[in-house]
């Protein structure tokens, strides 16, 4: 009974199941090639991965080809970065119709050409509002995608990157991974920004290797970016080549200033290169403010410093005024200071290869010490005799008083005779080695006359003044813009720093420039005391004639005349 509704199917319905079922094959053969397919291509794509990639130097390709490598499923776009439009073009002398005219004519025209063409649709009341022409505008939420925002030198090379700017998405260890192949490979990249990319202690210690060997980056900025650990001071080391670098709003408290303090001069190291540091809106109390301020002491290299908008105080104020007058060694800095100064003066100090025990050994020292004064007294007089028998025999050929300026030139001509003879043994030897050509000369002489860059003066080497027991020199005078505003800096600190200008003021109006012109701009408004107060308007008086963008009033009519009247 069971088998009679199957014997009972009708053709088409037998037809149909056996046509499913050969669609179902079809389908497994499908999906079978498919996998087979897609196992030979994963293969081949490890295949690839496994082999080292190699960077081009072409930035975006770099980066687009090793985030793939990496497996980032969303790979945040290499774009240009968005410039403030440039002036609208001047309106055409020619046309002499005036501008409201012309916007008349304009609207009249197109509502013609709207009613030929489109008679049922409504004319339009007000015309389209024109593009803005300060600002540019994007398409929305494309604003907040993630975005690699670059800078090219030339906008056909791809190569000319010299500028990278992300902003506010995380740059985890994949990303770091990725641009510490692409940043080096890029020749001409001399600034990143990061801005709230979120790093951490490891990938900030990463970050600062990269940095070391990029060759030409000189800038970095990583403003918003806290990091537990502070150690922003791996980046201003002592081999360091960053000339600008930007910390505002990092969170960066006592310690890392005392981090960054220690990295930019102790007694036996200093940092060269660092010319620029912002430090604004952080917390840096008087204590990590004093070991900044300690950091300048040995620094003669940075020239502005910005500490505004944190909590320093009096304490530190009085210490930057101490830096900037004159400050009294430390022992390790005295220690320091004879070790540089008998190494600069131990060729004068070795007078003979033979020691003093070496020559005492059958006399006392006396005697040895007596036995070369003879010596060289004995070859003075020999040399002195040898002259005078040189100059009978000169007198007895016939040479006269009026020939002698002849055979003694002047000082200051025989140094030039021996400049001259320096300079052409140096362009013999030039041309001798560049083969011997004629006319080659001119170019050697003025490579020999190019002068040398001045180095860095040490400043234990500065001229010393001992007072009470202490050592004191200079202070450093090669910061020339301080801003220490929006702090807690009250009447005392300010008193400090006055005195500080003061004692610049006096070192240069006396001639004295070798350590540098002293402080040209500082930035005390918005601490404590009014800005009426008496040393706050002195503060004021003095700095206005060093800034070097000040321009005096122009005088009035009525100036001019009541100065004539007092000086008649």
């Amino acid at each position: 009974m069971s088998d009679r509704p199957e014997s009972r199917l009708s053709g088409k319905e037998l037809f149909k199941s056996a046509a499913k079922k050969v669609k179902m094959g079809k389908k497994l053969e499908r999906v079978m090639k498919g996998d087979r397919s897609a196992t030979s291509a994963t293969s081949h794509d490890t295949s690839d991965v496994d082999e080292p990639y190699s960077c081009t130097g072409d930035f975006e390709a770099d980066y687009t080809e090793l985030c793939n490598r990496a497996g980032l499923m969303e790979i945040p776009k290499v774009v240009p970065r968005p410039h403030r439009p440039g002036p609208p073009p001047p309106p055409d002398p020619k046309c002499a119709t005036p501008m409201s005219q012309r916007e008349s004519c304009k609207s009249a025209r197109s509502t013609r050409m709207e009613k030929v063409e489109e008679p049922t649709s409504p004319v339009p009341s007000e015309q389209e509002e024109p593009p803005p022409t300060t600002y540019t505008t994007s398409d929305k939420f494309d604003y907040f995608r993630p975005k690699v925002q670059v800078e090219l030198e030339k906008p056909e090379d791809k190569k000319s990157m010299t500028e990278v700017y992300i902003r506010g998405w995380k740059v985890d260890q994949k990303y770091i991974d990725i641009f510490k192949q692409c940043f080096p490979a890029a020749d001409k990249l001399h600034t990143i920004d990061f801005w709230n990319v979120g790093l951490t202690d490891n990938t900030l210690a990463q970050f600062a290797a990269v940095a070391s060997q990029c060759l030409n980056l000189r800038t970095v900025k990583l403003d918003g970016n806290p990091v537990p650990g502070e150690g922003f001071h791996q980046l201003i080391g002592e081999d360091s080549m960053i000339v600008s670098m930007s910390l505002r709003s990092c969170k960066i408290t006592d310690k890392g200033a005392e981090l960054i303090g220690k990295a930019l001069s102790t007694a036996k190291t200093r940092n060269q290169s660092l010319c620029a540091l912002n430090l604004n809106s952080n917390l840096i109390t008087d204590a990590g403010a004093c070991h900044i301020a300690n950091g300048l002491r040995m620094n003669r290299t940075l020239l502005v410093l910005s500490i505004a908008n944190n909590a320093i105080g009096d304490d530190a104020a009085k210490k930057f005024g101490e830096v900037l007058s004159r400050f009294s060694l430390t022992h390790e800095e005295v220690v320091e200071r004879r070790k540089v100064l008998s190494e600069k003066g131990a060729p004068d100090i070795r007078r003979s290869p033979i020691s003093r025990r070496a020559e005492s050994r059958d006399r006392p020292g006396s005697q040895s010490s007596r036995s070369q004064l003879d010596k060289s007294m004995a070859k003075s007089g020999r040399a002195s005799s040898k002259a005078k028998k040189d100059k009978k025999e000169d007198d007895k050929k016939g040479k006269g008083k009026d020939d002698k300026w002849k055979k003694e030139p002047q000082r200051g001509a025989s140094k030039v005779v021996s400049l001259a003879e320096t300079l052409g043994k140096a362009t013999k030897g030039k041309g001798r080695q560049s083969g011997g050509k004629k006319g080659q000369g001119a170019g050697s002489i003025t490579e020999a006359e190019t002068p040398d860059i001045p180095e860095i003066i040490n400043p234990l080497l500065e001229e010393a003044e001992r007072v009470d027991g202490e050592l004191l020199i200079p202070g450093n005078r090669a910061l020339i813009n301080l801003n220490i505003s929006r702090n807690r800096i009250g009447e005392a600190g300010l008193k400090a720093l006055l005195k500080g200008i003061q004692y610049q003021i006096t070192l240069t109006t006396l001639g004295s420039r070798s350590g540098g012109t002293g402080l040209m701009r500082l930035s005390v408004q918005k601490n404590n005391f009014s800005p009426s107060h008496e040393l706050y308007l002195k503060v004021q008086e003095l700095m206005m004639t060093r800034d070097p963008l000040y321009k005096p009033p122009s005088k009035t009519p009525d100036d001019e005349s009541t100065s004539q009247a007092t000086g008649s």
